[in-house]
């Protein structure tokens, strides 16, 4: 016979270990084709943020090599151009500073990102 107490506690640590792969999965660069070249409000040495899809509407550029909170009114949907230098990445983080995912090395994007359970970027330099 399993201890009820064990039970929900095993109940418990698989729900969130499911929840937790769910986040890094919706937070994951998507298979969508890279764009030819950085948007123009990108430049060379920036990680630029996007409130909507396809590289539009500019929420947020960090070029520091340090953990930042991204602005609110990100929502839920938009994306993301990594342009910092050739192979560099970028780590996502919940609202707890808990690591979520990263972006490829430079250059690399996400046209259809997510960034409802992004609240911090860390550009590894």
């Amino acid at each position: 016979m399993v201890n009820p107490t064990r039970w929900q506690s095993l109940r418990r640590l698989l729900v969130a270990a499911g929840a937790l792969t769910a986040v890094a999965l919706s937070t994951a660069p998507s298979s969508a084709a890279q764009p030819q070249s950085p948007p123009a409000d990108c430049p060379k040495g920036y990680f630029c943020g996007y409130k909507q899809s396809n590289f539009q509407q500019l929420g947020f550029r960090f070029k520091d090599c340090y953990k930042q909170e991204i602005p609110d009114g990100m929502g839920s949907g938009g994306s993301w151009y990594n342009n910092q230098t050739a192979g560099t990445e970028t780590g996502f983080y919940d609202k707890y500073g808990i690591y979520l995912s990263a972006a490829p090395g430079a250059p690399s994007s996400d046209a259809y990102g997510h960034w409802g359970p992004v609240w911090y970027v860390w550009n590894w330099c």
